[in-house]
C-alpha cells in the first residue's frame, strides 16, 4: 500500500463479527418488551426493508417502533450496555487499525454512536474518521436521518480521496470496494466471492478470526 493512501472499511462482519445494528435493535426490544405489542408494525418495517428502493423507510419504521418513548439518556445507556456485550474486533482487524488507524475511514450502516462505542472499548486511538447512520428523534422515537448503507456510503468526501484499500464483507458495498486500488472481501462464502469477482476481478478474499 502507498505510504499515505487512505483505507475504507465497513464495520459489521468486516472489522467485528456479526451485525451489531440488528443486535442493538434486539437488545433494546428485549429490555423494553412493550413495543412487541406493536409487532405488526415491526413486521411491516421488515417487509418494506426487503424492497431495495424502500430500505431506509423500512429500517426507520422498525427503529421508530422499538424506541418509541425512549429518552436520550435511556438511548445512551442502552448503547453503552450493548457495546459491553460485544465480542470485540477480529484479530487481523485490530492489527490493521492499530498500525494504520490514522489512515482508516470506518463506514457503517450502524448508528455512529454504536460503532464508536465498540471501537472505544477496543482501541486506544480511534480511526481517522467514523461515519455511520445519523439518528434523530421524530414523533417520539428514534430513526435514521441519514442511513449510511450501500451506495450512500459514497459521500462527497469519500470521492475526494484516493483509497489504496477498501474492505467489506457485503455485496451491498460493491461501490465502496470498487474505489480501492486493492479490495478485500472478508470471510466470504464461495458463492459470495464468485458474485463479487464477476464485478471486481481484483478482489482478494481474507478469512479473519477473533
Amino acid at each position: 500500500m502507498a505510504p499515505n493512501g487512505w483505507i475504507l472499511a465497513d464495520f459489521d462482519d468486516t472489522l467485528a463479527p456479526d451485525d451489531s445494528h440488528a443486535g442493538l435493535l434486539r437488545y433494546i426490544l428485549r429490555r423494553r418488551l412493550w413495543p412487541l405489542l406493536l409487532w405488526p408494525l415491526i413486521a411491516l418495517g421488515g417487509v418494506i426493508y426487503l424492497l431495495p428502493a424502500q430500505r431506509r423507510r423500512g429500517i426507520s419504521l422498525i427503529w421508530w417502533v422499538i424506541t418509541l418513548g425512549l429518552s436520550p439518556l435511556g438511548w445512551r445507556k442502552l448503547v453503552r450496555g450493548y457495546c459491553r456485550t460485544r465480542p470485540g474486533l477480529y484479530r487481523e482487524a485490530r492489527t490493521l487499525l492499530v498500525a494504520e488507524g490514522e489512515r482508516c475511514w470506518v463506514l457503517s450502516a450502524s448508528p455512529r454512536a454504536l460503532v464508536r462505542g465498540q471501537l472505544y472499548q477496543q482501541l486506544s486511538t480511534m480511526p481517522h474518521r467514523v461515519i455511520g447512520s445519523r439518528m434523530h428523534y421524530r414523533r417520539g422515537g428514534l430513526m435514521p436521518r441519514f442511513y449510511c448503507h450501500g451506495q450512500h456510503k459514497i459521500l462527497p468526501e469519500i470521492l475526494a480521496i484516493k483509497p489504496v484499500l477498501a474492505l467489506s464483507d457485503s455485496l451491498h458495498d460493491l461501490p465502496l470496494l470498487a474505489l480501492g486500488e486493492q479490495a478485500w472481501l472478508i470471510n466470504p462464502t464461495p458463492a459470495r466471492l464468485q458474485k463479487v469477482q464477476q464485478r471486481l476481478p481484483h478482489i482478494a478474499p481474507k478469512y479473519w478470526q477473533l
